[in-house]
């Protein structure tokens, strides 16, 4: 009873107040001139990061729909939404302004808008759209006027053609015809379609039904419940159209005036009038009409070399079996600035006309599981800025490890070592290892990182979840890329943004967004991470995105396709000395006909390389600092901990092999190397041991020209193996022997109790290298180091040695992107 009271006092205490102000401020409210109800279009100029002119943009006058065009359906919907009272006020509704007052300051906000059709006509013609009371009230004294001077039925149509629906172009018939083609016969609009559309005044960027059909239909069903409570509609039609699925026009219709305009950037301009909406509090039509001059950041060199790219089909996936395109979206940002520098947020099919706003921003809207690519955000960037962990620190990569709740992620394929250290985990985007520091160094610590370092809004579940360490979360690419540009830009995180500002014709700023920024790592985890992502370019996962003469650092990612054996996204996050660029490539609505069947990330690597190559040139290529000023972290270690050989290289010397690796800090530890032929079908033969050695290096000088050589060591201490190396391949230029002799196979050594066997390759084929078994264990089988599969583009290691395993994937020679969650299930990731 008494917050009754309560409100009816603050409510008569408003009203009165209210109408003290507008008789005491009669002379600071605007004039009413009925000139501007008619829409003036002026010219916008948009400008480059260096202040040179790059598009001329006129909002072109909409076709003008008369009142008795526009259904009765969508009349009553916009006031039953809008204005329920519309007819029976004189364009201010006191109760309305009270109540939104009363939540304002019951709520400490100024979000509750209390605005009538009136109100809304005026505020869009003579006022900007802050949310102040200053501004409430000359809202109200236009809007007085304008009833005074037009009948509702003037007004409603004046509405309906002045407010803001979507895109470039104002009005309502504009609206019918971008979402359905019914622009010239918006009689034929269905119930369900006319309450859409009611609904997108109130927040259009965010109720885009091609940007956000889920929220559009949450909107629209609102719409439908308040036309069923002002009785408007039967309950019958209300029970029909709630439930009318969405369907959009494949494309804009041609035949309304105003949408044939080219835009030269339009993705660009597309996130400039989002940006300029949600951070600057001007509306699209502003920016397009209003004869303003916008200052961003773009780089015109590299968004046309991005654009140029996204015109050539081959830089994609492959369409669909019933035609339809797989998408993408880039954007590049300078990380010290945080700059949006160049953006493209699909493939427009060269038929289509690219209407402003009306089509879907991937790289700012799309939200996707981004996979592997945000191990280094969750989970590798936190550990090592904890300080407890280093590239060296040896992770758990045993197959079938189980997590609380029964979580049990899977590798990419069949990998040989039980455990890694965290640098060849993120080379080889391995599953395991990173949900093992994970689950080690605590979800809720990688959560904090991810959240307030990094800067990447996630729900509050995913502080529990395991799978988040392998991308099981919804991001878009300008999301991740302004967490990549921490790691890119010394361990400072930059907020990204496309304008700088906006003027008006006189040159008076009117909004201006400001560089935000702030430490979310260390320096030297920031190098820490490049340092281990430059390797997974130069010989790992992304080695296509590799560019020559320059520095790259970046992360792949994949997510699984069900048990369909392809993916679902493909992803690359990836950065040179000044720029950052984040690539996503999919199907908008994936199920088991949209997938990428046996392409993973290989093809958004190779895109970064394409498009910085071209979009760099003749530009300096400085190199990564990657100087770390702190000493690495020291751990206790056991002795298979410290028998790891990760550098095992071979070259050709003459007609020798000579071998080199790094000796184990292990006592009395020797060395068993092995040796087998690989034949060109990718199978191995003449597999077994060369020899026992105590201390590293041999040269091998059985080697016959035109054969290809596989080369691994197992270290062991007395009867216990304690790791195997990584394999090391060389090629012998020249022709093989006419009758080829087969080379002498050395006897593997011996161990006490037991000969080495022979393992398969993962997925079958021929026997791999065999290493000694368990000594002491007769008969036993030994433990076979398998060989990843090859890629023709392999690079070569330091010191000569190649390495043999190719991006990992999913499937197929050119590998699958490789580094893969479920989306469906997290427990499954691959």
């Amino acid at each position: 009873m008494g917050k009754k009271i309560l409100r009816s006092i603050l409510i008569a205490f408003l009203v009165t107040g209210i109408a003290v102000i507008l008789i005491g401020c009669s002379i600071a409210l605007p004039t009413f001139d009925k000139s501007k109800l008619e829409i003036e279009y002026k010219t916008s100029y948009i400008y480059d990061r260096d202040g040179n002119e790059i598009m001329q943009f006129q909002s072109v006058a909409g076709e003008g729909a008369k009142l008795s065009e526009i259904p009765k359906d969508l009349q009553d919907a916009i006031v039953a939404v809008e204005d329920n009272r519309f007819k029976n006020h004189n364009g201010i509704d006191f109760r309305a302004i009270g109540r939104a007052v009363y939540r304002d300051i019951i709520t400490g906000s100024k979000a509750e808008g209390g605005s009538t059709i009136t109100q809304q006509l005026a505020k869009n013609v003579y006022l900007s759209h802050e949310k102040t009371f200053t501004r409430k009230v000359k809202e109200i004294s236009l809007a007085a006027q304008i009833e005074r001077n037009y009948s509702k039925d003037d007004i409603l149509e004046m509405y309906f053609n002045r407010i803001t629906f979507a895109g470039n172009v104002t009005g309502v018939k504009y609206a019918a015809e971008v979402y359905f083609d019914k622009g010239d016969r918006m009689e034929e609009l269905t119930l369900a379609e006319s309450a859409l559309l009611a609904g997108l005044p109130n927040a259009p960027s965010a109720y885009n039904p091609r940007a956000n059909p889920e929220l559009s239909i949450e909107r629209r069903n609102i719409v439908l419940d308040q036309m069923l409570k002002y009785e408007y509609i039967t309950k019958e039609k209300y029970d029909a159209a709630i439930t009318e699925p969405l369907q959009l026009s494949e494309k804009p219709g041609d035949d309304i005036k105003g949408m044939d305009q080219e835009v030269k950037y339009p993705y660009y301009l597309d996130y400039v009038l989002e940006e300029a909406s949600e951070k600057m509090g001007i509306e699209a039509e502003q920016v397009l009409r209003g004869g303003v001059k916008v200052y961003t950041n773009l780089d015109p060199k590299l968004q046309d070399s991005l654009q140029n790219a996204y015109k050539d089909p081959a830089n994609f996936p492959n369409n669909a079996g019933d035609g339809t395109w797989a998408q993408s979206a880039s954007v590049i940002v300078d990380p010290e600035t945080g700059g949006v520098l160049a953006l493209v947020g699909g493939r427009d099919k060269p038929e289509l006309e690219h209407t402003p706003q009306a089509v879907l921003n991937r790289a700012s809207m799309a939200k996707v599981r981004p996979g592997s690519s945000f191990k280094p955000i969750m989970v590798y960037g936190p550990a090592i800025d904890t300080g407890k962990y280093s590239p060296s620190t040896i992770l758990n990569n045993k197959a079938g490890t189980e997590f609380a709740g029964g979580y049990k992620p899977n590798n990419w394929k069949l990998w040989p070592k039980d455990k890694v250290t965290m640098n060849e985990a993120v080379i080889w985007s391995l599953n395991i290892p990173a949900v093992s520091l994970l689950n080690d160094m605590g979800v809720d610590v990688g959560y904090e990182y991810t959240t307030k370092n990094f800067g990447i809004p996630l729900k509050q579940e995913d502080s529990q979840r395991l799978g988040v360490a392998l991308g099981d979360v919804d991001v878009t690419p300008l999301d991740l890329a302004g967490a990549y540009t921490a790691f890119a830009n010394n361990g400072v995180r930059t907020e990204p943004f496309a304008i700088r500002e906006i003027q008006n014709a006189e040159g008076d700023v009117l909004a201006a967004i400001e560089v935000k920024s702030h430490e979310a790592i260390k320096p030297d985890t920031a190098k820490t991470i490049t340092r281990m992502l430059k390797a997974a370019v130069e010989q790992g996962t992304g080695t296509s995105a590799r560019i020559s003469g320059r520095d790259v650092a970046g992360k792949t990612g994949t997510t699984e396709m069900g048990q369909t054996g392809g993916n679902r996204d493909a992803w690359f996050a990836g950065y040179t000395p000044g720029y950052v660029m984040v690539t996503w490539m999919g199907f908008d609505q994936s199920d088991e006909q949209h997938y990428l069947a046996s392409q993973g990330s290989e093809i958004p690597s190779a895109l970064f390389s394409k498009v910085m190559s071209e979009g760099l040139q003749g530009r300096p290529a400085p190199r990564f600092d990657l100087n770390v000023s702190n000493k690495p972290v020291e751990e206790e270690k056991d002795d298979k901990d410290k028998a790891i050989i990760s550098d095992l290289s071979v070259k050709l010397q003459g007609n020798k092999a000579v071998l080199t690796w790094s000796p184990v800090d292990v006592k009395d530890a020797k060395y068993f190397l092995f040796r087998a032929e690989k034949n060109p079908n990718g199978t191995v033969s003449n597999s077994g041991g060369i020899g026992e050695l105590t201390k590293p290096g041999y040269t091998d000088t059985n080697i016959q020209p035109g054969k290809t050589y596989l080369y691994s060591v197992v270290v062991m201490k007395g009867s216990e193996k304690l790791s195997d190396s990584n394999f090391a391949q060389l090629t012998v230029p020249g022709q093989e022997p006419a009758d080829p002799q087969e080379p002498d196979t050395p006897t593997e050594p011996e161990t006490p109790g037991e000969q080495g066997g022979n393992g398969q390759q993962p997925g079958g084929g021929t026997t791999t290298p065999t290493t000694p078994g368990t000594p002491g264990t007769p008969g036993g089988t030994p433990t076979t180091p398998t060989v990843p599969p090859t890629n023709p583009d392999t690079p070569t290691q330091p010191g000569g040695g190649t390495t043999t395993p190719t991006q990992p994937g999913t499937g197929g020679e050119n590998g699958g992107g490789g580094d893969t969650t479920q989306p469906s299930n997290p427990g499954t990731g691959t």
